[in-house]
């Protein structure tokens, strides 16, 4: 079987990720929240008492973007930040019973697109994607490329 030209795989998996992130967008655009404010109140949600730091880390965010989606969930009173009392140089976040029903709002928001996903995707289909996205991701974890160990 002649091989695909990897040009076209990165081209198709980048269409992937942008029809993703417009259809989350434009769920979420209901609820009036950003893909990142949806990911912090997702988060949170299952991780209550988590501070920022952890939060910017969890979720691969960087600081700044994370203490903006922050200040506007909180702004919004979806969030409550308190200093911790364990090391006052950090802050605690949890969600406020707004906060929760945003997140309840964003999460049926997601399972929609989930839905969408699964109907055109079998078992088989999910678990080849799954080993695929994973080899990739190990590629790009690994500091040294495969050819430079030869």
């Amino acid at each position: 079987m002649k091989r695909r030209d990897p040009h076209e795989f990165l081209e198709t998996f980048g269409a992937l990720s942008r029809c993703l992130r417009a259809l989350a967008a434009e769920a979420y655009e209901t609820i009036e929240v950003g893909s990142a404010q949806a990911k912090f109140l997702r988060h949170i949600g299952k991780h209550s008492r988590i501070s920022q730091a952890e939060l910017a880390r969890a979720t691969v965010t960087a600081p700044t973007l994370t203490g903006r989606a922050l200040e506007t969930l909180v702004e919004r009173g979806w969030v409550r930040r308190r200093r911790s009392e364990d090391d006052r140089r950090q802050y605690i976040l949890e969600l406020t019973a707004s906060g929760q029903r945003t997140r309840e709002r964003v999460e049926e928001a997601r399972d929609g697109i989930v839905e969408r996903v699964a109907k055109v995707l079998d078992a088989k289909d999910l678990e080849d994607f799954d080993r695929i996205v994973k080899k990739v991701l190990a590629a790009f974890a690994d500091p040294e490329p495969p050819a430079a160990r030869s």
